[in-house]
């Protein structure tokens, strides 16, 4: 199983060399493009610093090609990672599987346990703070939500104190951190890894929103605030688009004010979405899941 898909050539001439026919599977953890609306290949900013976007393309399509199975989360990242493979000429048809992560079940609650809010909603943003992740579109809601909508906003400081290294890779994370804790209605928290304050923090809240990264394939974030039964909104694109409920999708800062605010003070409309949102990760167990693995890797 080569889980850092770069590897598979390497493994494969590793398998040779030792005389063994096993198969290789690997996993897309992560797409390093994304497609634009207009159909071009676009490098993800995280993996082109310097410009080395194609030499990482370059290398993710040669360890598809080294690959007797290939798996990815979402039929959006398989639609992706077919065509991006195509442009390489590396053919996927009979070996590609989507295979989700599963749900952690520490993080599941009954949607009859979440209570609807009584006119002002509390929101958590737990996603990375990175700017290629879509934090200034983030930042730009966040101060339209605490000050137009009945919305209180808690978001997850996921880095902490980073060190002068990384910081000087990508300074993005602190200063968007900064901006959002200047805004009157919104906090920032952290969980400082322990599994058992995050759930709490969750609980806490009422909805969740998703990041706003560009061609995002997947998030785990949001299958954790699904399954705590909260409803997540959404910019309508990637993975988002395909997976979240289509009445909490938007395509403009009014359209996720509006939602929010339909949230925070229509009860019914709530549950409604907090069930929808706990049985969108129904087929995410863990039993499930490896059930899928393993069919995949027949």
């Amino acid at each position: 199983m080569a889980n850092q898909i770069e590897a598979a050539p390497a493994i494969r001439a590793a398998l040779l060399e030792a005389g063994t026919d096993a198969l290789i599977a690997g996993y897309c953890h992560y797409l390093p493009f994304s497609f634009a609306d207009d159909g071009r290949l676009v490098p993800d900013p995280s993996l082109d610093d310097g410009g080395l976007g194609r030499s990482v393309m370059l290398a993710f399509s040669a360890g598809l090609a080294a690959c007797d199975r290939v798996l990815v989360h979402s039929s959006t990242a398989a639609s992706w990672t077919t065509a991006a493979a195509a442009r390489m000429s590396v053919e996927l048809t009979e070996k590609l599987h989507v295979v989700p992560a599963p749900r952690e079940e520490r993080l599941v609650r009954d949607p009859a346990d979440v209570a609807a809010p009584d006119g002002t909603a509390h929101a958590v943003y737990n996603h990375r703070l990175y700017a290629h992740y879509g934090t200034p579109a983030f930042t730009a809601l966040a101060r339209r939500l605490v000050a137009e909508a009945p919305v209180q906003l808690t978001v997850m400081d996921l880095f902490g104190t980073r060190s002068p290294e990384r910081v000087r890779l990508d300074p993005s994370p602190e200063r968007l951190r900064d901006e959002l804790a200047a805004l009157d209605g919104v906090t920032i928290a952290t969980d400082r890894g322990d599994r058992v304050r995050y759930r709490n923090l969750l609980a806490g809240a009422h909805f969740g929103i998703a990041p706003f990264r560009p061609g995002c394939p997947w998030s785990m974030s949001v299958i954790d605030c699904q399954g705590m039964g909260l409803p997540v909104i959404a910019p309508r694109t990637g993975w988002l688009a395909e997976h979240i409920d289509d009445d909490l999708l938007f395509t403009s800062a009014d359209q996720a004010v509006a939602i929010a605010t339909r949230l925070a003070t229509d009860g019914e409309f709530y549950q409604v979405h907090a069930k929808r949102a706990h049985a969108a990760t129904a087929d995410l167990t863990p039993a499930a899941v490896a059930a899928r693995y393993l069919e995949a890797l027949r």
